[in-house]
């Protein structure tokens, strides 16, 4: 649990983690790094299989809408707005080097296939251009969580977690269910997730046993809280 994490947040996460346990995944994991991405989902549950295949389920907790909405960013708009500001830095561009010869780099023979030097130029209209191309650039790294997870399918089932009316099912990332809380006890399920196919679950089996792992061995104060566990195998 990270310092300044609430408390609404992290009943959110026991709420899930219960839900899961309920519905018959019996290894569950709070806090836990995905495989094959950067991204840490706040509840991760493995249900083994038995009469049919093992399914993951992850839940992402939001417990305010501007906790939300740094997460469910328009990505596409990002990219629109992304593709005209470098349409208008390109045409822009142009017209300086037309006026401005001086800001070639001088790095080709010929002057058409020559780069632009234009961080030496002080003109105010094209560095505030580039400085709202550099901050689009980095919202779309940064706040892609729910797409990214969904396009590469890191689990079977996705659910968001929220307060009662926090967030509209058209908020909903595709394919993602939603379940909510309220004054009674419980989660209560108002979107179903969709099930999608994934490939080589056993990763997630492995970093949900660490994340518990860990969990436990800090509750009975056998590691510090500051400390991350790292398990070591001596074959």
């Amino acid at each position: 649990m990270g310092r300044s994490e609430s408390w609404r947040h992290l009943n959110l996460k026991k709420l899930a983690a219960q839900w899961a346990y309920t519905n018959g995944f019996r290894c569950i994991g709070i806090e836990v790094r995905a495989p094959r991405s950067r991204f840490r989902v706040d509840v991760a549950a493995y249900r083994p299989g038995r009469m049919s295949e093992p399914v993951v389920v992850i839940f992402e907790c939001k417990q305010s809408r501007p906790d939300l909405l740094r997460d469910i960013a328009d990505i596409d708009a990002m990219r629109s707005k992304l593709r005209e500001l470098q349409q208008r830095r390109a045409k822009l561009e142009e017209l300086l080097l037309t006026h401005y010869p001086s800001l070639r780099a001088g790095e080709s023979l010929l002057p058409e296939w020559d780069t632009f030097a234009g961080e030496f130029l002080a003109h105010d209209g094209y560095q505030r251009l580039l400085a709202g191309i550099i901050r689009i650039q980095n919202q779309l790294q940064n706040c892609t969580k729910f797409a990214w997870i969904t396009r590469y399918r890191l689990a079977n089932l996705h659910y968001m977690v929220a307060p009662e009316k926090l967030m509209t099912l058209d908020e909903l990332p595709p394919g993602w269910g939603l379940l909510e809380s309220n004054d009674t006890p419980g989660l209560h399920l108002r979107q179903p997730a969709q099930f999608m196919r994934t490939n080589d679950l056993a990763p997630w089996l492995e970093r949900i046993g660490q994340s518990a792992t860990a969990r436990w061995l800090r509750q009975e104060g056998l590691v510090g809280k500051s400390q991350r566990f790292q398990p070591t195998l001596n074959l």
